[in-house]
């Protein structure tokens, strides 16, 4: 009775655990290729995701950001362009309250700024950090 009752006491607190992660504000980086891609639109997801890592680790621990990288040309996928309009590989950023998107950017300038890594730095940190501001 003992064992029950702690398996159950448990279970009731990883699940509100659980439950609280879920409903929580979140920012999904999502970058969005064609199947076949070229050196820049490589360089840019490589950029990215270098970024990403290395200046938002802590946010990427504790679940507030995530990364994906999503072939928008994969049977499934084509939905993605309609919802955030786009024609080719982008850059989205998107703000989720409790699973529901409730803002979303797409930063048009990296094709600007892939070149050149620390200007390509600098914009993505900087839209990112006003998504973090909001939360």
């Amino acid at each position: 009775m003992k064992n029950f009752l702690l398996s159950l006491i448990l279970t009731i607190i990883l699940t509100q655990l659980s439950f609280a992660n879920e409903n929580k504000t979140k920012i999904d980086v999502l970058y969005f290729h064609a199947t076949i891609r070229c050196h820049a639109c490589l360089t840019i997801e490589e950029y990215t995701r270098s970024i990403v890592n290395t200046r938002y680790q802590k946010e990427l621990q504790d679940s507030t950001i995530t990364i994906q990288s999503i072939d928008f040309l994969e049977e499934g996928n084509e939905h993605f362009q309609d919802d955030y309009q786009f024609d080719t590989q982008t850059l989205i950023l998107s703000k989720k309250v409790d699973g529901k998107e409730v803002k979303w950017k797409n930063l048009t300038e990296i094709w600007d700024h892939y070149s050149d890594f620390s200007k390509f730095e600098k914009y993505i940190t900087e839209e990112i950090n006003k998504f973090l501001k909001e939360l």
